[in-house]
């Protein structure tokens, strides 16, 4: 364990340092050597050490060696760490091992003895809790960066929700908490009888992403999704629909948080009078009997008790 866990701060530093992007370019017969990723920036990067994490990286699966031990090309999955992915990778590797959740993870034992106050985020970012921190006008290049690990889940999960559920019985949609947009983008894609597709999430959210890359990239018509900003606690600013999806939302809170954001959606949808209203939560799932599956989930678990309070 010890040593994969020093393999993935390896490539931590692949996903921030961008190498992939400039590895992109490599001939795949030749690769580049580690003088001719750094370029211009040689006089300042330490060429040794990159080129110790690249020989490291490759038993990560993002470079190979060709020809000899000095040149290197992207796999596939080295491919999907450039910046401009739409799978958001490198952001999913920069969140996940980054100085803010690491820095949390880092205050669990601390927080099983009781010692100091608040989550594990509290504690290493002045007392501030997780949304409160990334509405922060100077964290927008880390809202970026969750938003984008988030779109990582998003891909995953949206490519078998859209095979077994039928969202063709309903002609608007809300994707709560939806960031970008990703999972209801792919929703759209494959159900083009969907007149109305909203994500709806708070204010410095919608004006970062409000611009609907991804629905532009799958060529989604601009009359068929909307970004609306509010609260999901104020049902009085939640649209108006057939069906809401609400993914990895509701693990955040306890259950009485949750109860309540679910009659904010109800209350929101009382003019609706004789009108089914759905919703759909996608969540990740303890199964009884300690299966060997829970694995995911109970890490995960760990996860939101160093961010979130009573997760």
């Amino acid at each position: 364990m010890t040593y994969h866990e020093l393999i993935s701060w390896a490539v931590y530093a692949f996903a921030e340092l961008g190498i992939a992007d400039r590895l992109i370019h490599a001939a795949m017969d030749n690769g580049f050597t580690v003088e001719e990723i750094i370029g211009d920036d040689r006089p300042k990067w330490n060429s040794q050490l990159l080129y110790r994490i690249l020989r490291t990286c490759v038993y990560g699966g993002l470079v190979e060696s060709i020809n000899d031990d000095k040149h290197f090309i992207l796999t596939q999955s080295g491919k999907m760490m450039t910046s401009d992915h739409p799978s958001h990778v490198r952001d999913h590797i920069r969140w996940s091992f980054g100085p803010i959740f690491t820095g949390a993870c880092l205050q669990l034992s601390d927080i099983v003895r009781g010692e100091g106050i608040g989550t594990g985020i509290a504690r290493i970012s002045n007392g501030l809790d997780f949304y409160t921190l990334m509405a922060q006008p100077d964290q927008k290049e880390l809202l970026s960066m969750f938003s984008g690990s988030m779109t990582t889940f998003s891909t995953q999960t949206g490519s078998q929700l859209v095979t077994g559920v039928n969202f063709s019985l309903f002609n608007t949609i809300v994707d709560v908490g939806g960031s970008r947009g990703t999972l209801l983008a792919q929703i759209l894609e494959n159900y083009p009888t969907i007149q109305q597709g909203i994500v709806f999430d708070l204010p410095h959210i919608v004006n970062q992403f409000e611009n609907g890359e991804e629905f532009e990239l799958r060529k989604i018509h601009k009359d068929r999704w909307s970004f609306v900003a509010g609260d999901m606690n104020d049902s009085s600013t939640i649209p108006l629909a057939d069906a809401y999806v609400l993914k990895h939302i509701l693990h955040d809170f306890n259950d009485s948080k949750c109860v309540e954001i679910l009659s904010s959606i109800r209350k929101a949808n009382k003019s609706r009078k004789g009108l089914t209203t759905t919703v759909f939560i996608i969540e990740h799932i303890i199964l009884p009997d300690g299966a060997l599956s829970n694995w995911q989930s109970h890490a995960f678990d760990i996860g939101m008790a160093v961010v979130f309070d009573n997760a």
